[in-house]
């Protein structure tokens, strides 16, 4: 039986996509606390998913995006479908840090179910003393993850738009505004990561490697420790049935004066 229309999948294939998912708070005083603000907020904020600098246009896969925030809020499940600047964001006023519940919703043409993720709301300043310093300084703090989402064997009509070189048209508009017949078909954008670290964007292949390197070296300090453990292990096990024969020693001469006091007893 052949499967109902727009539902063919493309075997074999898989596609991933990188995003972000990030908040950012900000302290209210008299220049932005605006009318209507509780007296007890503290704190302004945003959270958002959004795309990576230079990626194929997030749109193309993601069509909405629900934030489950904190239930004191108006209207707790916000429900966003308007993509601007290639990000889905809601933005509020609080004094503490929660949990949000974030619901991604596909583009129909991809008959995939919703997916969620979860992101916590740091509104204090976090990290090393230095990394804390520079937030307070800065009037930012600033919480974010790259994310990857695959999809494997999408369908027909979801690879296509996936695999489209009008995914990165978004990024020219601006630079070739007003002339006619300009694309970004040939101009070498990538869905890959970007290789090097900028100062706008460190979701890059070089933050991988040094990631990588992380672990790797994590791992040889956790196999170190696990050898040393297991010397210590057996160590102990030594230990313990040198104790043991000593005990039985003990037990064997307490035993053999006992036999000769009740031999002399008798």
């Amino acid at each position: 039986m052949p499967a109902p229309a727009g539902t063919k999948r493309v075997k074999g294939k898989r596609i991933t996509r990188s995003f972000i998912i990030g908040s950012e708070s900000w302290p209210l005083d008299d220049t932005n606390r605006h009318e209507g603000i509780p007296k007890d907020h503290t704190k302004g904020w945003r959270v958002y998913i959004k795309n990576i600098e230079g990626g194929p246009d997030i749109t193309t896969w993601l069509q909405k995006v629900q934030f489950k925030i904190f239930h004191s809020y108006p209207n707790p499940h916000r429900m966003i479908d308007k993509c601007k600047d290639q990000c889905f964001e809601v933005r509020e006023t609080g004094w503490g840090g929660f949990n949000i519940d974030l619901r991604l919703f596909f583009q129909p043409v991809a008959h995939e179910k919703p997916q969620y993720r979860l992101h916590f709301l740091q509104l204090e300043p976090y990290g090393t003393e230095a990394d804390k310093l520079e937030q307070v300084e800065k009037k930012m703090v600033r919480s974010e993850i790259c994310e990857m989402i695959e999809f494997n064997e999408p369908t027909e009509a979801f690879f296509n738009a996936l695999t489209d070189p009008k995914q990165f048209d978004y990024l020219s508009k601006d630079k070739h505004k007003g002339k006619k017949g300009v694309g970004t078909f040939g101009l070498g954008y990538s869905v890959e990561l970007a290789e090097q670290t900028t100062p706008t964007n460190p979701y890059t292949k070089e933050l991988e490697r040094k990631q990588v390197q992380t672990f790797e070296a994590a791992e040889k300090v956790v196999e170190r420790l696990m050898i040393e453990e297991k010397g210590h292990t057996e160590e102990m096990a030594k230990r313990k049935a040198a104790l043991k024969e000593e005990e039985r020693k003990v037990l064997a001469e307490l035993e053999t004066v006992r036999a000769a006091k009740r031999a002399a007893a008798a």
